[in-house]
């Protein structure tokens, strides 16, 4: 046995003397291997983060082989605040406001410039009020006329009531009722006469002729009379009805008169002006003058933010003629219509794909921005953009806990019992660097893993290695 060792011992040493680098070689592999085993591919096993933790030597599989629970991480769904900036690009803005020149006349003068700043009320351009003055002093004749003309209808002696004068007709009417008293009278003693053979009949045929007439004339005379005393009142309502009708012409024609002095309807900047001096106003009421009124931020956010937006809400407006410089102001108006608009010209074609799997159109809506910056300051019509901070408490989770998301939505892997877990879709709000919201799909206190998710498979087993207080690793 002794020789049989040494002679492997021989041989040993006299190929190690033959094959020195070769052996030198093989010795140098070896403690390559395993050093590369030891140092880099066991840790990298272990590796959530390294490549070979999913392949078929991984740490993962390994413990599968083994039927071992898997080593994750979780964390407790719980209420936070969030913050997320929305920006919205747009420009400064105002309200158009049109002066009118109502009167057809010629421009005398104008008495502002574009850049003006002017108030409610303020004197823009004269026209000539000759034309306007002539007709004011003819309607206020045409009321001395109208009162005339009431004074006389007064007294009676008015034209007007050539039909309708009561002292005439009782004269008339008095005369008439004692012709036919006469008639009366005279008709008897013919009657009395003809029995007695005194007259003829044809002499008591004339005077009952007579008799009638009289009786008809008063009648006649009576309704005219009663028609006249009726009458009368009307004719006096007409006449003061005239006297009021001439003053409220005088009233039009004076305020008609107003209207050749131009004046500002509301507070702002001329931007342009339309008439010259010496110019005819041939189209009355066309606008003169153009005046921005009132300054705003005038802002265009995606229709996805809409429910974040809100009246009153904090904002910072950036003004490309302004660099470096915020200015503060405060979202007093929203308009909710949504248009295909992004705040510049409309848009005939769809942008890329925003995550939802199909082409997506720009629609916003628009947003009023009252600014805190002193008058002048900044030019209408300047663009920019605006930042609008959103906060909110909503249900969150760690962000590593989101396994995927898409158009709003995700998937967590949550906890179920001790050693199990099961897939959940989620919506999703607002996502932070560390935390997500989660808008519906999770309650609070709801356990989610964190880490160690990725290679789960549906049937593995787990085990928490560790629990999150809040949304990093401790």
């Amino acid at each position: 046995m002794r020789a049989l060792i040494q002679l492997l011992v021989d041989f040993i040493r006299k190929l190690a003397r033959e094959n020195v680098r070769l052996l030198l070689a093989i010795g140098i592999t070896l403690l390559f291997v395993i050093f590369l085993t030891v140092v880099v591919i066991a840790p990298s096993c272990k590796d959530p983060k390294s490549k070979f933790y999913g392949s078929k030597l991984g740490y993962p599989a390994v413990m599968r082989k083994l039927g071992r629970p898997l080593p994750v991480e979780i964390a407790t769904a719980q209420s936070a605040t969030f913050e997320r900036w929305i920006m919205g690009e747009g420009t400064c803005a105002s309200v158009p406001l049109m002066a009118p020149v109502i009167p057809m006349a010629m421009v005398k003068e104008v008495l502002v410039q574009p850049g003006d700043r002017v108030t409610a009320g303020k004197a823009l351009a004269r026209l000539d009020p000759s034309l306007a003055t002539i007709k004011l002093d003819s309607a206020r004749l045409a009321v001395e006329t109208a009162k005339a003309e009431l004074s006389r209808v007064q007294l009676g002696s008015a034209y007007v009531l050539a039909q309708e004068r009561p002292e005439v007709e009782k004269v008339n009417l008095t005369a008439e009722e004692q012709l036919a008293t006469q008639a009366e009278e005279k008709v008897t003693k013919y009657r009395e006469a003809f029995k007695r053979g005194a007259v003829s009949r044809t002499a008591l045929l004339g005077v009952e002729g007579e008799f009638t007439e009289a009786t008809r004339m008063l009648g006649k005379a009576r309704l005219q009379m009663a028609m006249s005393e009726k009458g009368v009142k009307e004719s006096l309502k007409i006449a003061e009805n005239a006297v009021k009708d001439a003053e409220e012409a005088v009233r039009h024609r004076e305020r008609e008169l107003e209207d050749y002095e131009v004046r500002a309807p509301g507070d702002g900047v001329i931007e342009r002006i339309l008439i010259n001096p010496g110019e005819y106003n041939q189209d009355g009421g066309k606008p003169g003058f153009v005046i921005a009124s009132g300054r705003w931020f005038e802002a265009y956010f995606d229709q996805s933010d809409f429910s974040g937006i809100h009246k009153d809400l904090a904002a910072q407006v950036h003004l490309e003629a302004f660099p470096g410089r915020t200015f503060p102001g405060r979202i007093d108006l929203i308009v909710p219509v949504v248009s295909f608009n992004e705040g510049g010209p409309e848009i005939s074609r769809p942008l890329r794909p925003r995550g939802s799997g199909a082409a997506e159109w720009a629609a916003t809506f628009r947003a009023r921005i009252n600014l805190d910056n002193k008058p002048g300051e900044i030019a209408l019509g300047m663009t920019g953009f605006a930042r609008v901070l959103i906060q909110r408490e909503g249900l969150a989770v760690p962000r590593g806990a989101l396994v995927s998301v898409s158009a709003g939505s995700g998937y967590v892997h949550v906890m179920d019992g001790d050693d199990r877990w099961q897939s959940r879709l989620v919506e999703v709000g607002i996502v932070e660097e560390t935390k997500v919201e989660i808008r519906s799909g999770l309650a609070a206190g709801d356990r989610v893993i964190v880490r160690g998710q990725w290679v789960l498979q549906p049937d593995d087993r787990v085990r928490i290695d560790r629990t999150w207080t809040g949304f990093t690793a401790p």
